[in-house]
C-alpha cells in the first residue's frame, strides 16, 4: 500500500507564520498515521518561489532575487526541522527538475490544441497572483485581502490562454460522480457555485517578466506562476524524470490546502491535468484559516504569530498539539497565546503530563519500578480497556479524514478515564494492605497498558513525547508497528519502567486583578 500526501507550496516573499506551520503540522500527522500503520508514504511540502510578488519584494528589499527567495525558503525549512514535519521531500518550483516538469506539460497542453494567443483586459490581484472577474470582488477589493487596497489592478496584455471552458462538463462530471474530490462539504459547494456560473479560458503565460519558468518556445513569455505552481505535485512524483517512480506514487491521495486556493486545486488543477492526459488527484481537503484579533493570519496582513517562537515557548511537539487540538481542520478557527496556555495546562500538565508521571510514580513505588501482573482487571479495569478500544476506533475513524482535534479528542477521553480508574481504585490504600495485593496489581496496570496505548495513538502530534513515553515504559518506538503495539494486552509484566522528569510542567499563569 501507499500513501502520498502534499501541503500546499508557500510564497517566499516573507518569513513563515504560524498558520504555515498548522498546515503542514496537519499533513504530517497524516503521514505518521498512515506509516506507524504500515502504509509507505510520500510527503511532499515546499515553497512557491517563481511568483512576481517574491521578485517584487526581492526588489523593495534590495537585494537579487535568487539569493531572497533562497534565504526565506531556508527560513520555511527551519520551521519544518523545528516543528518535526517529516517530508519525503522539500521541492522548490526554482528546482531543475520542475522546470523541465513544467514545460513538458504545456508541451502536451499545446499539442492537445488547449493553449492559444490572445489578449487578456481584466482585473488582476497582485497579492493573490490570480486574475479575477468583477463579480469575484467585493466593493471593488480583493475577498481574501480586503485590507489591500492597492491589490487590485487592471491588466491588459497579450497572454497565451489555457481552454479551461472546454473542461468545465468534465468536471462537473467529476463532482457528481466522485463528490469526495473536494472535502469537506462547504467547500465543495463553493467549487459547485463556481461551474454553475460557468468557466472561462484563463491566462497561462505572463509577458515581459525577468522572473518565472520560460514559456516553451517563446521567452518573452513566463508560465503563469499558478500553473507552475500547481505542477509541483508532479514533479514531486516524478514526471518527467523517473516514470517508474511517477508511475508508483501517482495520483496523489489527498492534497492539504487552505480555503484561499481552493479555486485553483479544484478546477483549474484537474483540468490541467485532463489536458496532459494525467490521472487525477483522490481528493483535495480544504481547510479553514487560523484568525488571531479577529483577523485571519496571513503575511499579506502582517497580522502573523511567529511560529519559531512559538515551539520555543511551549514546545515543539506542544505547539503541534495545540493547533491541531485548538484549530479543527473543517473550519476557521481563532488562536491565541491564552488560549494556548490554557489548552497546555488543561490537557497536556494536568492531562497527559500528570496520568504519565502519576501512573509511572506509583509503579516504581509499590512495585520497585516494574510492570505487575495483569491477571483479573477488575471492573474498573475492564472500563479502562473498553476506553482504550473506543479511543482506538474513534481516533482512526477521525485521523484517516483529517479531523486531528477530533482525532487527539479520543486520546483525551481515555487519558480521562485513566484518571477515573485511578480516582475509583485508590492504588494508594491499596497499597497498604497486603491482602489488597492482586487488586493494586490490577489497577496498576490498567493504568499503565493505558497510558501505553495513548502514547501510541498520540505519536502522529506528539512524535518526541510518544517516543519518551513508551521507552519510559520499556517499549518500543511508536513510530511503527501499529498492528502489534495498537491492541490492548501487549505491556508484559516484568517489564521495567523509569520515572523520569515531568513531561509538561504546569505553565504559571498571571491571574487577572
Amino acid at each position: 500500500m501507499k500513501f502520498y500526501v502534499t501541503t500546499a507550496i508557500d510564497y517566499v516573499n516573507d518569513r513563515p507564520g504560524l498558520h504555515h506551520g498548522y498546515e503542514k503540522t496537519g499533513a504530517d500527522a497524516l503521514a505518521r498515521f498512515h506509516r506507524q500503520r504500515g502504509v509507505e508514504v510520500f510527503f511532499l511540502t515546499g515553497t512557491d518561489e517563481n511568483a512576481t510578488k517574491n521578485e517584487k519584494a526581492a526588489n523593495a528589499a534590495g537585494e537579487p532575487t535568487r539569493a531572497f527567495v533562497d534565504r526565506h525558503a531556508a527560513e520555511f525549512k527551519e520551521l519544518c526541522e523545528t516543528w518535526n514535519i517529516s517530508y519525503d521531500r522539500f521541492i522548490r518550483t526554482t528546482d531543475a527538475d520542475h522546470v523541465r516538469a513544467v514545460q513538458e506539460l504545456v508541451r502536451r497542453w499545446i499539442a492537445n490544441g488547449d493553449v492559444y494567443l490572445g489578449k487578456y483586459e481584466g482585473l488582476y490581484c497582485t497579492r493573490c497572483e490570480a486574475f479575477y472577474e468583477e463579480s469575484d470582488l467585493v466593493d471593488g477589493r480583493c475577498t481574501i485581502h480586503p485590507t489591500n487596497a492597492d491589490a487590485i489592478q487592471r491588466l491588459e496584455e497579450e497572454n497565451y490562454f489555457f481552454r479551461l471552458s472546454k473542461y468545465e462538463p468534465a468536471l462537473k462530471k467529476l463532482y457528481r460522480e466522485s463528490p469526495e474530490f473536494c472535502v469537506p462539504e462547504i467547500r465543495r459547494n463553493e467549487v459547485l457555485g463556481w461551474l454553475e456560473r460557468g468557466l472561462k479560458d484563463v491566462s497561462v503565460s505572463r509577458r515581459n517578466l525577468k522572473w518565472g519558468i520560460p514559456f516553451p518556445d517563446h521567452p518573452d513569455h513566463t508560465v503563469y506562476v499558478w500553473f507552475d505552481a500547481l505542477i509541483n505535485y508532479v514533479t514531486g512524483a516524478g514526471f518527467g524524470t523517473d516514470e517508474a517512480r511517477f508511475a508508483k506514487w501517482w495520483p496523489a491521495d489527498v492534497h492539504v490546502i487552505g480555503k484561499d486556493i481552493s479555486r485553483f486545486h479544484c478546477i483549474y488543477w484537474p483540468a490541467m491535468l485532463l489536458s496532459a492526459g494525467i490521472a487525477l488527484p483522490k481528493q483535495v481537503f480544504v481547510h479553514g484559516f487560523l484568525e488571531y484579533r479577529g483577523f485571519r493570519l496571513s503575511k499579506s496582513s502582517g497580522n502573523m504569530i511567529d511560529p519559531i517562537a512559538s515551539a520555543e515557548e511551549w514546545g515543539a511537539d506542544a505547539i503541534r498539539y495545540l493547533v491541531l487540538r485548538e484549530a479543527p481542520f473543517e473550519k476557521d478557527s481563532p488562536v491565541s497565546p491564552e488560549q494556548f496556555n490554557t489548552r497546555f495546562n488543561a490537557e497536556l500538565a494536568n492531562g497527559l503530563g500528570n496520568t504519565v508521571q502519576r501512573t509511572l510514580a506509583m509503579i516504581e513505588r509499590y512495585r520497585g519500578s516494574v510492570v505487575p501482573d495483569s491477571a483479573g482487571l477488575g471492573t474498573s479495569g475492564a472500563r479502562v480497556r473498553e476506553a482504550a478500544e473506543r479511543a482506538i476506533a474513534d481516533h482512526d475513524r477521525a485521523a484517516r479524514e483529517l479531523r486531528s482535534a477530533e482525532a487527539i479528542g479520543a486520546v483525551v477521553a481515555l487519558l480521562a478515564a485513566i484518571d477515573r480508574h485511578f480516582q475509583e481504585t485508590k492504588p494508594w490504600d491499596l497499597a497498604k494492605s497486603a491482602d489488597e495485593a492482586h487488586a493494586l496489581d490490577a489497577a496498576l496496570y490498567a493504568g499503565a497498558e493505558g497510558v501505553r496505548l495513548a502514547a501510541v495513538l498520540l505519536w502522529p502530534y506528539l512524535p518526541a513525547t510518544a517516543e519518551r513515553i513508551t521507552e519510559q515504559l520499556g517499549q518500543p518506538s511508536p513510530a511503527t508497528g501499529f498492528a502489534e503495539q495498537g491492541r490492548w494486552g501487549v505491556l508484559r509484566p516484568g517489564t521495567r519502567i523509569t520515572l523520569g522528569a515531568p513531561l509538561f510542567p504546569r505553565l504559571e499563569l498571571a491571574r487577572a486583578g
